[in-house]
């Protein structure tokens, strides 16, 4: 067990676990809820461990629900009305068009649609909020997006943009450069519009589009660009945990999602996770296939990455936000 989850481990205890909520929010919970985010909390740790030496047919699957039990647990703390019985026992993403996968091969097409259910309550709760480690250790910066009522789809090429450590898989698997940028420094400029200026050229006008980011200037140079746009609100951004530092992060801009649709880190590791552990669940043919070198097996390298990453980076980014708020917030 590495740091996190000798931190983590103390929402394990009835007594730590009320002391926290009454230091951070002022308030006294009762028994009862504090045995409900124990059991969240506890249960997520049973799936993370079995993960480390369950068979790659199921792996997905299991660190799912090892996702799927943190993150309610999160939601438990975060939202003061969450219960177990108020929150929605459906995942709250559905993929909508696997007839056609299953024709094709080509996983990357494999459209999710968001309804009301865990992920959705994650967002809520989280306030769509990301937490970025940005030419830092530590976290140092946060962005806070729109939150929508209705129902919206994006797809797994889209959310592969959204995870610069595994960049190397994902373009190997997918057979095209990721539009993602490392973000330099954004600022405000003038009254209703952003200055932003990040690593390389290229690309930018996808990173940008001009329906969502208004009257782009894109300027080019050798090794930086810059764009400024009418508005203030940020671009759709995503962590690098590890720089050629290792331990320090930097922050990338990608293309906002179909619809133009931005969702945080913690939504995106959530939804990611949730399209391999179904394929793994209700398509094990699939899986199968492709975990043996069957049948569309160029996801693999990135899927194991995926997996490795996601083991153990989500209960850090749970930490985050159990940690949050940060000076910088205040």
């Amino acid at each position: 067990m590495n740091d996190t989850w000798h931190f983590l481990r103390e929402f394990e205890s009835k007594d730590l676990v009320k002391r926290y909520i009454k230091k951070k929010y002022d308030f006294e919970i009762n028994s009862a809820k504090a045995y409900e985010i124990i059991s969240a909390f506890k249960q997520g740790r049973s799936y993370f461990e079995s993960v480390k030496v369950a068979d790659i047919s199921v792996k997905p699957l299991l660190l799912y629900y090892g996702i799927v039990s943190l993150s309610r647990g999160l939601i438990l703390i975060l939202n003061k009305e969450a219960r177990e019985n108020n929150i929605k026992p459906s995942h709250g993403l559905k993929i909508t068009n696997w007839s056609d996968i299953a024709e094709s091969g080509k996983l990357e097409d494999i459209i999710v649609k968001s309804s009301n259910g865990t992920f959705r309550e994650l967002i809520i709760a989280t306030k769509n909020k990301s937490y970025f480690r940005a030419g830092s250790s530590g976290i140092n910066w946060h962005s806070e997006y729109l939150i929508h009522d209705s129902d919206y789809e994006f797809s797994l090429k889209e959310l592969s943009y959204s995870f610069p450590d595994l960049k190397k898989s994902a373009e190997s698997w997918l057979g095209l450069e990721i539009p993602s940028r490392q973000l330099n420094n954004l600022k405000h400029k003038e009254v209703l519009k952003t200055e932003i200026e990040v690593q390389g050229k290229g690309l930018l006008d996808i990173i940008f589009p001009d329906n969502l980011f208004k009257n782009p200037v894109i300027t080019e140079a050798s090794h930086t660009s810059k764009i400024v746009y009418d508005g203030e609100f940020h671009p759709h951004l995503c962590q690098k945990w590890a720089s050629s530092f290792e331990v320090i992060g930097d922050t990338y801009v990608i293309p906002p999602f179909s619809g133009y649709i931005l969702i945080n880190d913690i939504s995106k590791m959530f939804a990611v996770s949730f399209i391999f552990g179904t394929i793994s669940r209700y398509y094990p043919t699939t899986w199968n296939n492709i975990n043996s070198g069957i049948k569309n097996d160029s996801v693999l390298p990135f899927t194991t990455n995926l997996m490795d990453f996601l083991q153990q980076k989500y209960p850090q980014i749970i930490m985050g936000f159990i940690e949050s708020p940060y000076e910088f917030e205040k």
